[in-house]
């Protein structure tokens, strides 16, 4: 009966939670794509692309439930999860040196930056016992304090400190023309999407407090899709 309940309770949150976001990325990121190919379309259809791999990935780890391949599946979406996120700070870089273009060898290097950054979800999360996701925690995915207190600081200094200075920097830049109405939507987004980031971390540590865990599952979903729309209607139409 316990595992029915929790195999139920995780359903619900799939239904709700995780299988929107990948319709949603992957409409937008096709749609961006559809468009254009430029530097700027690719890094803003990179970032709804890994939303949806992120969201999928954790969905289909609940079919292989008892097996290896459920924590395989989820660890490798928390991955993608934390370095989808990256991709605001290489739009805001790419915004911020729209009028003299940087070479592409930095902006891949950015991304590899990332990439390589994001590879402590993997570290600390497996060879560290940061993340759990067996029978032990009722496949409830858990992750520990020391987890959430590292990532916290990971995601503080590599994600939210740059946003606030690109966020400054864009102001800055684009503040007294007619942008303006559009980078309050891409700041507003970039802001929003941190915070559900933040609070995911902390749903996933803070498994015993039920209210706060339903607060989650009710606004996060809508938090997500607005910041998501909020993103496509601030740059993702005609930008070169």
């Amino acid at each position: 009966m316990l595992l029915q309940s929790v195999l139920t309770q995780r359903i619900i949150i799939i239904l709700i939670v995780q299988v929107w976001p990948i319709f949603y990325g992957s409409y937008f990121g096709y749609k961006l794509l559809k468009r254009t190919k430029s530097r700027s379309t690719l890094t803003l259809s990179s970032f709804f692309f890994l939303i949806s791999l992120t969201y999928f990935l954790a969905t289909i780890s609940i079919f292989f439930l008892d097996t290896p391949f459920a924590y395989f599946f989820y660890i490798f979406g928390i991955y993608f999860f934390v370095f989808s996120h990256s991709f605001f700070i290489i739009i805001s870089w790419v915004l911020v040196k729209l009028d003299t273009k940087s070479p592409n060898w930095k902006y891949y290097l950015i991304i590899t930056f990332y990439g390589v950054i994001s590879t402590y979800v993997l570290i600390i999360g497996f060879f560290f016992n940061g993340i759990i996701y067996d029978a032990s925690s009722n496949w409830i995915p858990a992750f520990t304090v020391v987890f959430l207190i590292f990532s916290w600081g990971i995601l503080a200094v590599f994600l939210l400190m740059p946003q606030i200075y690109f966020s400054f920097k864009l102001y800055k830049i684009f503040g007294g023309i007619k942008l303006r109405r559009r980078i309050n939507m891409f700041i507003v987004s970039a802001f929003l999407e941190l915070t559900v980031v933040f609070s995911l971390f902390l749903y996933n540590t803070w498994v015993e407090n039920e209210i706060f865990r339903l607060i989650y599952i009710l606004l996060v979903p809508e938090t997500s899709t607005i910041a998501a729309y909020l993103l496509y209607k601030s740059f993702g139409k005609k930008l070169e």
